[in-house]
């Protein structure tokens, strides 16, 4: 088998194969040639080729967040490396596990003048779990170094918190001389995993806790689906104490949970907010979306309880009173004994679940009377989505929309909220489809984020299954819907960003399916065949143009209508 002559390259290719990694996302450049070469060579290996590096990251940590198993980049150097920090950030905060290998110009032409030539070394900070610069190994003591390096750096991306890594490895010229045979590993240092569980006395302080607080609410973040982890859920939820909030997010779905939360926080009467405030909070996954809910939180006042390894003293509403690296799954379980054990006579969750079903009934009713708009297409979207399909939001309005809906029921929900950027998001899901192509994946996305992403629809390896919606309102709506930005004399031209673009001649170039739809009668009309799929599809696109549509005003609109129907 051919590889690269570098004796670096090689340890490195070994280690990637010894930690699991089977998926490589490259992108063309010198510097990392012999990189390209070592893993294109090697049959272990599945090599995907993307140009952009931004877009290149974003395909990985799509793919190593539906693989769950970490997925390796390979960049040139310079600015290359650069481009790969959004979504470095964002799998830092996801805890997705990624291996970043960035090639380096020899140490010594550092800030020389040489082309291509930037500090690499430690260039993510404290976005990455571990980093090693991996030097030229000319002794024996330096590959005794290296390999330790490797195998403490990469075992550290699929850890018990799991996240990105990053290897920076100079390279000389010349690059693209090859060998038959590579070196393998001497030396290999397994790290143990570390699984924590509640101590006895971390049990007792817990119970002490619990046992006078008979509102408890659980809100549950971001995370992927997880079927133990559901089933707990399920029988939380027969406590009547204990109110569970969820947002699509996070994956968990319940009739007895309270999915929609900013729709139920908004038919909240002001003389009722005691009722609804929770006197303990228990906390598990990733971030939250909704505002209101974290401005609601804070204001009870009431201890918080988190469970999970990642980011433990991560305190969102501000009153953390425990917290443990314990999984989310053993810390539920615990909740789930310690009711069973103390039964407690409380009719909380049975509000908390009232008030979501009245704010149901009157955001459907409000909804008869709202024309085309963001809103209207949403709700049109999500009831004609498969079920069990894999749904992608953009960020910004788009999955603040969403979240007024009911979950589409078995779907997997995905979007970039570590961060919250509105970048990749097309390449995350086109990654995630990728690794998935039997299951139809639908991105709902805006236009300034479908536009910001739009490098990553050039690449051979766009997969036939997923299918794009564009809700285009000419610029970026949430600065209409949030406060603030309508005040400033920049509204329009900064903030809104307006713009009068449309998808139709980039579908074009790149060969996509392309609908453009102006009103609700087109909409309906194009899901016949919008959602079939073949493995010799390109993506379908659907193009919502909702430009001069007083979007927020009717998001405005169904909010105060919907609080009116509940309050009179």
């Amino acid at each position: 088998m051919k590889t690269s002559a570098k004796l670096e390259v090689q340890l490195i290719v070994a280690a990637c194969k010894k930690v699991g990694i089977t998926k490589v996302v490259l992108s063309p450049g010198s510097r990392n040639a012999p990189f390209s070469i070592a893993f294109d060579e090697d049959p272990d290996f599945e090599v995907f080729v993307i140009t952009d590096e931004r877009s290149a990251a974003f395909y990985a940590m799509g793919m190593a967040q539906k693989l769950n198993q970490p997925v390796a980049i390979a960049c040139t150097s310079g600015s290359a490396p650069l481009n790969y920090f959004p979504a470095i950030a964002e799998a830092f905060y996801q805890q997705i596990p990624l291996v970043v290998i960035t090639a380096d110009r020899p140490q010594e032409w550092i800030n020389q003048g040489d082309g291509q030539t930037i500090q690499q070394k430690e260039v993510f900070g404290q976005h990455v779990l571990a980093f090693a610069q991996l030097n030229p190994i000319f002794s024996d003591d330096q590959r005794w170094m290296f390999e330790r390096q490797l195998a403490e750096t990469l075992q550290r991306a699929n850890g018990t918190v799991k996240g990105p890594v990053h290897l920076n490895v100079p390279l000389s010229e010349p690059l693209y001389e090859t060998v038959e045979v590579a070196e393998g590993l001497n030396n290999w240092m397994q790290l143990a995993s570390n699984e924590v569980v509640l101590s006895q006395q971390d049990e007792v302080f817990l119970k002490e806790l619990l046992a006078t607080r008979k509102k408890r609410l659980l809100i549950i973040g971001q995370q992927q689906k997880d079927e133990k982890l559901q089933l707990l859920i399920d029988e939380l939820l027969k406590d009547g104490s204990v109110a569970v909030l969820v947002e699509h997010t996070s994956n968990i779905q319940s009739e007895y949970a309270v999915h929609c939360i900013d729709r139920a926080l908004n038919c909240m009467k002001q003389t009722d907010v005691h009722t609804y405030q929770p006197d303990v909070i228990i906390t598990i996954g990733g971030a939250v979306i909704s505002k209101r809910i974290k401005r609601f939180l804070r204001n009870a006042q009431a201890p918080v309880i988190r469970f999970g390894a990642a980011f433990p003293t991560m305190d969102t509403y501000q009153h953390l009173a425990f917290t443990s690296e314990t999984s989310a799954l053993n810390g539920m379980q615990f909740i789930l004994r310690f009711l069973q054990e103390n039964p407690a006579q409380s009719r909380f969750a049975f509000h908390w679940k009232t008030l979501d079903y009245q704010s149901e009934i009157a955001a459907e009713n409000t909804l008869q009377s709202v024309p085309f708009s963001d809103l209207k297409v949403m709700e049109e979207v999500l009831q004609v989505i498969p079920d069990n399909a894999h749904i992608h939001l953009a960020n910004s309005s788009i999955v603040r929309y969403a979240l007024l809906f009911n979950p589409v029921k078995g779907t997997h929900y995905w979007c970039n909220r570590g961060t919250s950027g509105i970048d990749g998001s097309t390449s995350t899901a086109a990654g995630i489809a990728l690794m998935n192509t039997d299951e139809c994946h639908v991105l709902i996305s805006g236009d300034l984020s479908f536009f910001y992403d739009s490098n990553a629809l050039w690449n051979p390896h766009l997969p036939s299954n997923l299918r794009i919606i564009i809700i285009n309102n000419g610029g970026g709506d949430i600065f209409n819907i949030i406060p603030g930005p309508k005040t400033t004399s920049q509204h329009e031209r900064i903030f809104l960003a307006q713009h009068g673009n449309s998808a139709e001649h980039l579908c074009k170039m790149v060969d996509m399916s392309y609908t453009k739809v102006t009103n609700m009668e087109q909409l309906a009309a194009c899901w016949l065949d919008f959602f079939e799929f073949s493995s010799s599809d390109k993506p379908k696109v659907i193009e919502v143009m909702t430009a001069g549509i007083e979007n927020s005003a009717w998001l405005d609109y169904f909010f105060d209508q919907s609080k009116e129907l509940i309050n009179n």
